[in-house]
């Protein structure tokens, strides 16, 4: 028994049109400027890669990581990315919508295949791709990453001080790499609005009543939680050598979702602004505690 025909410029155009969407899809997910000269490039590139492997000889540049190797040329090409951050994105994104689309038309091929045993290519099994990457492309980014991510990333948490106690939502920052000077363990920022309701009265008058940081610590070192206090050194744009207020909590409670993690004796960093414009998240809570929870 024979196997079905290929033929190549029919392959060509369905790899071409399906390179073209999901790299428009990648960008448009990533946040990253669509350059539709660039994505047809790479799309006519992955086309001419996806012919050559029905000519005999050519296999061994069909392996694994010479795949892998390919799309992230395809990338380079498509998106240009300014830098390394922007690239795995995209590289994330491009691997995530094709697995998608190979779904959506494995599982097309079962819903519009009477016969189990005929793997033969249809026009209903392009549609669904062609529909699965638009569909992405246009409303991905609003629900995937304004909605679906956020809400993997946060957290519910507990802060405890002494018999007082603040409950609320964090946020996971792996950019937050803040460390206490004293024990080089992974700090929490949280908002101090949403954090004052814990503290003590005397701390919270110095805090409100002073701006000066140097001021604001020799005031608070006459406070009741003068042991409790550090200063975390931090950088960000605009001021390289940063430092943050910051307090010791008896314990921290984290519900990763299935459990509770518990920390005890974990530095809160104190941020005067809010945390989250749309009042989502008032702590930010860095990667490394999970990880080593």
């Amino acid at each position: 028994m024979s196997g079905p025909e290929v033929y190549a410029d029919l392959s060509f155009l369905i790899n071409f049109l399906m390179d073209f969407l999901i790299l428009w899809a990648s960008a448009s997910l990533a946040g990253i400027t669509v350059r539709y000269k660039r994505i047809a490039l790479a799309s006519l590139l992955g086309g001419i890669y996806a012919v050559g492997f029905l000519f005999p000889g050519l296999e061994k540049y069909y392996s694994l990581p010479l795949k892998i190797l390919f799309s992230c040329l395809m990338l380079m090409i498509a998106i240009w990315p300014q830098n390394w951050k922007e690239f795995k994105k995209a590289f994330i994104y491009f691997y995530f919508i094709n697995f998608l689309v190979a779904g959506a038309t494995i599982a097309a091929s079962y819903v519009f295949n009477r016969n189990p045993w005929d793997n033969s290519f249809t026009i209903w099994y392009l549609l669904v791709g062609i529909a699965c990457a638009l569909a992405i492309g246009r409303f991905g980014k609003t629900y995937l990453v304004n909605k679906l991510i956020p809400s993997m990333l946060n957290f519910d948490i507990e802060l405890r001080f002494d018999n007082n106690s603040c409950k609320g939502c964090a946020f996971l920052d792996t950019g937050n790499n803040l460390r206490d000077p004293l024990t080089n363990r992974p700090v929490i920022v949280a908002e101090y609005q949403f954090l004052k309701t814990c503290l003590p009265a005397d701390f919270t008058s110095v805090v409100d009543k002073l701006q000066n940081e140097k001021e604001m610590l020799d005031a608070l070192i006459d406070t009741g939680w003068a042991k409790r206090l550090r200063i975390i050194p931090f950088s960000s744009i605009g001021r390289k050598n940063g430092m943050m207020l910051g307090i010791r909590a008896d314990q921290v409670i984290i519900n990763n979702g299935t459990e509770d993690l518990f920390y005890a004796n974990t530095v809160v960093g104190i941020y005067n602004e809010k945390l989250s414009a749309e009042d989502k998240y008032h702590f930010l809570i860095p990667s490394q505690m999970l990880q080593e929870g």
